[in-house]
Order: C-alpha cells, then structure tokens, then sequence
C-alpha cells in the first residue's frame, strides 16, 4: 500500500450566506448543500484521485451517514476492510459556514472520537505495509501517538498535519517523517517563530502559508514554495488536498521541494467548485494544469 490514511470522515452540511451571523442573530442564507468531507477522507481521497494506492483507517455509526461516507471512499478506489462500524453511534459532521470567500466550520466528532488505539490494533498489518501513513487531529490524541509509535518501531513513514490545533509533545514530533502545520499551528505547536522552527526541523516541516505558499528548510537555507494562483469557490478542504497530494507526489519519487510545488498546485485546483472534495483534481486533471504554467 502507497499510503495508509488513518483519520476522521463526515458529513459536510454546507450553508452559503452573505455574512456570519452575529450571537443571538438569525440572517437568511442564500443556498445549502451537503458533501463529503473529513479531513481523512479528504486527504485520503486526493491522494487515491492522484493514483496514489490509498487505503483508510476510520470510524462510522450505523446512522446512514455512515454507509454513504464509506461508499464515496470506495468509488475513489480507496481500499475500506479496515472501517470500524459503531452501532448506535453517529457518524461525525461538520457544519460550515461560507461568506465572503472564506469559511468557518464546526465539527462534531461523532464515531471518529471512537477510532481508539484498540480499534487501531486490528489494522498493524495495514499499517506496516504502507510507504507513508497520514495522521490529522480529529480523532484522539491517544490515537494519534499509538500510530506515531508504532510506524516509527516498524519504520513506517508518517505525515503529520497537525489540524484542527492540539499540543503534541516534541518526542512524537521528532518521529514523524513530515510535519505540516500552517503558521498558527506551527507557532503553537513549537512555541517559537517559524523561522527558527523551519530551522530546527530541516526536510521534516512544511508551513503551509495560503496564497503566500509554503515554506521548508532544505538543510542550508529556507525555501519558499509559491502557491498558484485560482479564484476561489469554496476553500474548505484545501489543506486536505495538499497534504494527500504532497503524500502522492512523495510516492511517485519527487524531491520534497518538487511535492511541494506539485501539491501546491493541486490544492489549487481544489478550489474550483464546492465541497471539501468538490474540486480535489484527478492526475489527468493535474498534469494538464501544469502543462501550462
């Protein structure tokens, strides 16, 4: 297996309006969709549409939510026997609200709060067989560092994007293979600039930075990464888009500079149309846009 995407899946419930409200206030929305989302999913999903051989790791309730996440993975050739279904739980959602070019999002964990280090024992085989595993914060932070410890005794590349924020001590960061914050989260998460951080984690962090690109250290110097310029429709799920595809372009043999751009461009593409998944490109749709620029 290329990459093995252990994380969360949900149902995104999309409302568009002009504004947020403000608290108490009721305003009209102008439209209101539901999609696939996640950012496990989502990753997991712009890697497989970039033929990278993906499997996921995940949990879902018996809700119907469940079902249909679950089949939208495997229409995406994504490899599922290592689902966990909860009966009687709920599937988790997110709730999202877009104005203005932007968005805001709440979540609510639902079954991926159950995906525990007990439901992960049963995947080691999976695990052990993959080039990378992607790891994200929704789901626990137990979870996360059983998966960290055990690809790093089995020596198993891990790609960690340390979203939606929580502190993670140093000892797990140092054992992940790539770390991926954007500049909030890499302040938060090492406690100094991003200068100094990049730094200190040569080839291992990557700064996402939006429109302005991102940022690694190559082991003499900092490097910045241009972003491709797109006229957004939605940006939800962009980072997620990155992350798979920067997973994707690693196992197709780019350099990590080389990934970086290729991701950048693919994260690009994802904002064209709504959903977190909406946009996320197929390889053919991707080569073509590289072809010209």
């Amino acid at each position: 297996m290329d990459i093995v995407v252990v994380g969360s899946l949900s149902t995104d419930f999309i409302v568009q309006a002009e504004r947020m409200p403000q608290k108490g206030e009721t305003i009209l929305g102008n439209d209101f969709s539901t999609a696939y989302g996640g950012k496990g999913a989502n990753q997991a999903v712009a890697a497989s549409r970039l033929s990278a051989e993906t499997a996921f790791v995940g949990a879902i309730g018996d809700d119907g939510f469940g079902d249909t996440l679950k089949d939208n993975l495997e229409e995406n050739n994504i490899f599922c026997e290592n689902m966990e279904t909860f009966a009687g739980e709920a599937t988790g959602t997110a709730h999202i609200n877009i104005y203005d070019s932007d968005n805001s999002i709440i979540v609510v964990p639902g079954t991926n709060g159950l995906l525990t280090p007990e439901v992960i024992e049963k995947s080691h085989e999976l695990l052990k067989s993959a080039e990378y595993v992607m790891l994200q914060n929704e789901i626990p932070v137990e979870t996360i560092k059983y998966v960290i410890d055990f690809c790093h005794a089995n020596k198993v590349k891990v790609i960690y994007n340390p979203a939606p924020f929580i502190p993670m001590e140093i000892e797990y960061l140092e054992k992940c293979t790539l770390i991926t914050p954007n500049e909030l989260e890499c302040n938060a998460l090492f406690g100094e600039d991003v200068e100094s951080a990049l730094a200190d984690h040569p080839n291992q962090l990557v700064v996402t930075m939006g429109e302005a690109g991102c940022l690694y250290h190559d082991g003499e110097k900092e490097v910045r990464v241009s972003a491709f310029r797109a006229t957004p429709v939605d940006t939800t799920g962009a980072g997620d888009t990155f992350n798979g595809a920067l997973a994707a372009f690693l196992v197709r043999g780019q350099s990590l500079g080389e990934a970086i751009r290729s991701a950048n461009m693919a994260a690009s593409l994802s904002i064209r149309a709504m959903g977190a998944q909406g946009g996320i490109p197929t390889l053919s749709e991707w080569q073509e846009a590289m072809g010209d620029v």
